[in-house]
């Protein structure tokens, strides 16, 4: 073997070897340091894309998740309304009922017609000031609307597929498959809010006769149960969407989580191997800078060719 001083040949082969440990190490490093295995594309591209899509994905299905929720929120929100507005339909019902009985006076159901007035502006002023997000949802202010008097159960589909309806966006992707519809009704369509026709007493007491009495009442009170049929058909419709909406939170939870659970397998760092593969590349590394040395000593050798 020739003996040369120019090209340190031993020391060449160090360095490379250094430098690719050197490499491996930082690698590691960087691994333990963000808890990625993936920090930048050249770590492994396509996984970069797999990844970058599943992420996109999990920020949209978490916030389809949020947009659900707020949706059941806003369907609590009008239902509990629509229960205050049924107590004062039924005590509106009550009064009617009570002053059918001929043991009352005029004097007496115009007492009466006082609170049932009251009761009737409640439940408009209720309609016209229930709101979610600033946005009304007991008219049709804001979202189009069912009438009392069309409300069934096959008019639903038709009123939740208006381009105005309330829709609950529970998808991450865009489109008509991820949103739910919501009919809403207009309570101030309400057949026994119409205070012209619908009352306990009209016109002057003392010319109104047992049976017109008798027959203004019977008209408030069909009034009255034909919107408290409405609005129960309307608080069915909105509890199973409740329960459907609820049923579409847990679905995407799921969806998220095993999403989240292959990005990990994917992105995430395996700390066990990287600690591993760092302490050898540590180990390596010292090796190295000790057979570098041992590289650039050997040259000495050839200065004892000269003396």
């Amino acid at each position: 073997m020739s003996m040369v001083i120019n090209t340190n040949m031993g020391a060449m082969n160090a360095q490379r070897i250094l430098d690719g440990t050197s490499r491996e190490q930082n690698t590691s490093m960087e691994r333990l340091t963000s808890g990625l295995r993936i920090n930048k594309a050249a770590d492994d591209a396509a996984g970069l894309a797999v990844v970058t899509g599943m992420k996109t994905q999990s920020i949209g299905t978490q916030q389809a998740v949020r947009n659900a929720n707020d949706s059941i929120g806003m369907l609590q929100t009008v239902d509990g309304a629509s229960e205050e507005v049924v107590n004062m339909l039924q005590r509106m019902r009550e009064l009617a009922i009570q002053s059918m009985n001929g043991t009352y006076n005029n004097e007496n159901r115009s007492q009466m017609q006082s609170e049932f007035g009251q009761l009737q502006k409640e439940i408009v002023r209720v309609a016209d000031t229930t709101k979610f997000n600033g946005m009304n949802i007991m008219n049709s202010s804001s979202f189009s609307v069912l009438n009392a008097s069309t409300v069934n159960n096959s008019s639903f589909a038709q009123a939740a597929s208006a381009a105005n309806a309330f829709k609950a966006h529970v998808g991450w992707e865009g489109g008509s498959d991820n949103r739910v519809g919501v009919a809403l009704m207009n309570f101030n369509s309400l057949a026994s809010l119409a205070s012209g026709t619908v009352r306990l007493m009209s016109g002057d007491p003392a010319s109104v006769t047992f049976a017109l009495a008798v027959g203004i009442a019977s008209t408030a009170l069909s009034a009255i149960d034909a919107d408290l049929a409405a609005i129960s058909t309307m608080r069915a419709n909105w509890g199973a969407i409740q329960n459907r909406l609820e049923y579409t939170v847990s679905n995407l939870q799921n969806v998220d989580e095993n999403i989240n659970a292959s990005r990990s397998r994917i992105e995430d760092a395996d700390f066990a191997k990287e600690s591993a593969n760092l302490a050898r590349t540590q180990v390596l590394q010292q090796a190295g800078m000790s057979m570098l040395s041992q590289a650039n000593q050997s040259s000495q050798n050839v200065l004892s060719l000269l003396r």
